[in-house]
């Protein structure tokens, strides 16, 4: 009877220690992201709009030529359509194509009406606008254009210290381009972890360095975490640069993973192997004395 409690008992805290000994989750990163469908379409026509992974808040649609180089200049403001976002999660409104005041090449510009305009969230998406008839902007000063073009979590190495959480930190490669006329100057990534919905740990600044028009670059960033790191995490980024961005000063992302390292549940199933063992070679040595 006692080896079939004791057995019991070392099969609960398998189970238990095996609740964290699944493999890491996927990360999920979400980037301010903007979509139209169709890619070209004739003023007055509509249009679909999908909006990924925007901050919650209300945000602004509207149709702007030369690609928005000269933010609100070159839009059809009065045209533009407002809606709330409550979650990262993609979200599709229509929107009536507008002439902008200036020719193609044509943008859907989303913008988030922060209270700061240096804090907003720009993004774009390509459309050509197919019967336009407008004058070419003026040529203007150099900008920079520099936007996220992906998000990843490196996966975990497998060290004694990741097995048993013993140590926790996120590795993550932000994408960026600039896609503007000027070379991206003094730029600097502040991030904040913690549990998804209330990050609230300040990681040291990254510094990046300066990016020319027209190129990307990977930039790999470590994120310790205060104690062991078992389970979902978030981080959230902000990229501020010294030359604003489009309308805005900033770059901003979350990215969340997961993470469950397996090294304590493994000692649990040699534990509970050993306790079988042991209770199999003392039965047999009951049963023999018996006979």
């Amino acid at each position: 009877m006692t080896g079939r409690r004791t057995s019991a008992c070392a099969l609960a805290l398998v189970l238990a220690a095996g609740a964290g000994g699944l493999p890491s989750a996927p990360a999920t990163a979400t980037a301010p992201q903007v979509a139209v469908a169709p890619t070209d379409a004739p003023v007055g026509a509509p249009v679909t709009v999908t909006l990924t992974g925007w901050p919650t808040g209300t945000v602004q649609l509207e149709i702007c030529g030369n690609q928005a180089r000269r933010g609100a200049l070159d839009c059809a403001a009065g045209a533009a359509r407002q809606l709330y976002v409550a979650d990262p999660q993609p979200l599709a409104a229509r929107l009536t194509v507008a002439a902008p005041p200036v020719a193609c090449p044509c943008v859907v510009r989303a913008r988030t009406l922060a209270p700061d305009a240096a804090a907003s969230v720009v993004g774009t998406a390509a459309i050509d606008v197919t019967d336009l008839t407008a004058p070419v902007a003026p040529a203007g000063p150099d900008r920079t254009g520099l936007r996220l073009t992906g998000l990843s979590v490196a996966p975990a190495e497998r060290d004694w210290a990741t097995v048993f959480a013993l140590r926790g930190e996120i590795v993550i490669d932000v994408d960026l381009r600039n896609d503007g006329t000027a070379e991206v100057g003094a730029a600097q990534l502040s991030l904040l972890t913690g549990r998804p919905g209330r990050p609230t740990s300040v990681v040291e600044a990254t510094d990046v360095a300066p990016l020319p028009a027209g190129r990307g670059t990977t930039v790999r960033i470590v994120v310790p975490v205060n104690g062991p790191l078992y389970g979902r995490y978030a981080v959230q980024g902000r990229l501020t640069t010294a030359d604003p961005v489009g309308d805005a000063d900033a770059v901003v992302f979350e990215v969340q993973t997961e993470r469950y390292p397996w090294g304590w549940a493994a000692l649990a199933g040699l534990l509970v192997v050993g306790l079988l063992v042991r209770q199999t070679v003392g039965w047999r040595r009951d049963h023999r004395s018996a006979s």
